[in-house]
């Protein structure tokens, strides 16, 4: 096998980079917007006279997009490690940017009754399918063009992305509101974000139309050898450690992102686009964070030890950073928001190249994608509904802070479990 440390350029192209990352820019940027955005569409939507029961309703359908997540990524995965990741990367931003725009025109349920709300779900599908490719393409592309030395810094961008895309969808809608005020965001403003989440795709397309194809071609296969096969093969425990891992992965970062702004409108004082503010806020903090992780853990920290620490301290400070959320005082929440979205970078920073580096070319685009997609669908797609029936069904307010600290011990013993290949070579 080359030295790829030395065979590959010591410095990627800016375009590459900002390519690889825009794609999740708007991924993000349109998945987030519909979790933040949860309690305006459930009223738009899912009218009921219990705002839990709206509520539960709208969250049912962001699950249900996370649950078509693992077929993209078996069906895109599939693509890119037999044709390559450049034409995944094209397709993913095409099926994420049209039912984004088809969600700002699309009428509501007093105009279409329940053909609405199946429409939205429909729409959620066709980008649920899509998610499933773009952001384990991304990565995928960024760790296999970065020197070996570089990985963890390059593979961190791809979070930058995503984070920019999440601050987009925050900011976007709390200045719709603030400048155009709760009435009319609800009458008809609320479009605006979608529709400019189209925006932002076109600049993603055309980024990404411009990308120079991986250096090494997808291998040659024989008839019948589909990479899922060759993964399921020889690498099932890595898949299942990956999967268990993604799975708290997506609920620390939805419960304390996604679902505490509207668990705060809710349980105090805080008004939404206050909650969204505060988001944002901690999110401008985080984002410079990420790369210096990445880049960390290239020089000084491995991986896998790092995320063992990181989840295990997530554990145990959920439930007391919940508590101090409930005081309604916007000083403590915005420290309480800030802390857990700090806690976050460790994952963002060390994750893209932790799970690449985790199997072997041949199939690592259908391994990445599937335990990824699997996890996130199943636990991070689902969160925020489950934390909203468990205070439904217990009364208790900080049962989904218990749920995070679950689910946060668990990646703390898949990490620990997983081989760390921070020094050594692409396989």
């Amino acid at each position: 096998m080359s030295d790829t440390s030395t065979s590959k350029p010591a410095k990627q192209s800016k375009r590459t980079v900002a390519a690889g990352m825009v794609g999740n820019v708007i991924e993000w940027y349109d998945f987030g917007l519909y979790g933040f955005m949860a309690v305006i569409i459930s009223n738009l939507f899912f009218p009921h006279e219990d705002k839990l029961v709206s509520l539960i309703g709208t969250y049912g359908i962001f699950a249900v997009g996370f649950l078509m997540r693992p077929l993209g990524a078996v069906v895109l995965g599939h693509l890119g490690d037999t044709i390559g990741r450049k034409p995944v990367l094209i397709l993913s931003v095409v099926l994420m940017v049209l039912p984004t725009i088809v969600i700002g025109i699309l009428p509501t349920y007093a105009d279409w009754g329940i053909a609405a709300t199946l429409a939205l779900l429909a729409v959620r599908l066709v980008q649920g399918f899509s998610v499933g490719g773009e952001f384990s393409s991304s990565v995928t592309y960024l760790v296999e063009t970065a020197r070996d030395d570089r990985r963890g810094f390059v593979g961190s961008w791809a979070n930058v992305g995503s984070v920019g895309g999440l601050l987009l969808g925050a900011g976007t809608p709390a200045t719709v509101i603030w400048i155009l005020g709760a009435a009319e965001t609800n009458d008809w403003a609320w479009r605006l974000p979608f529709l400019f989440g189209g925006v932002i795709g076109v600049v993603a397309l055309a980024l990404r139309r411009g990308l120079p194809q991986e250096e090494e071609p997808p291998p040659k296969r024989k008839k019948g050898d589909h990479p899922i096969k060759r993964v399921l093969r020889e690498e099932p425990r890595v898949l299942i450690k990956v999967m268990l891992f993604c799975a708290s992965y997506g609920v620390i970062f939805y419960i304390p992102v996604v679902y505490l702004p509207t668990w705060m409108s809710l349980f105090t004082d805080i008004e939404l686009h206050e909650a969204l503010f505060i988001v944002t806020f901690a999110q401008i903090v985080q984002l410079p964070l990420i790369p210096l992780v990445g880049r960390l853990t290239d020089r000084v920290i491995r991986r896998t030890p790092f995320l063992a620490a990181v989840f295990g301290a997530m554990a145990v400070a959920a439930v007391p950073l919940f508590l101090l959320a409930g005081s309604g005082l916007v000083w403590l929440d915005v420290l309480v928001v800030t802390l857990f979205c700090i806690l976050i970078v460790g994952p963002l920073g060390a994750a893209p190249a932790t799970l690449s580096e985790a199997f072997d070319r041949g199939h690592r685009l259908t391994g990445y994608s599937l335990s990824f997609n699997l996890g996130i669908a199943v636990a991070g797609g689902t969160a925020p509904m489950i934390a909203t029936a468990l205070i439904s069904a217990t009364g208790w307010q900080l049962s989904p802070a218990v749920y995070l600290a679950a689910f946060a011990g668990l990646g703390c013993a898949a990490m620990l479990a997983l081989r760390d290949r921070s020094r050594e070579p692409l396989r």
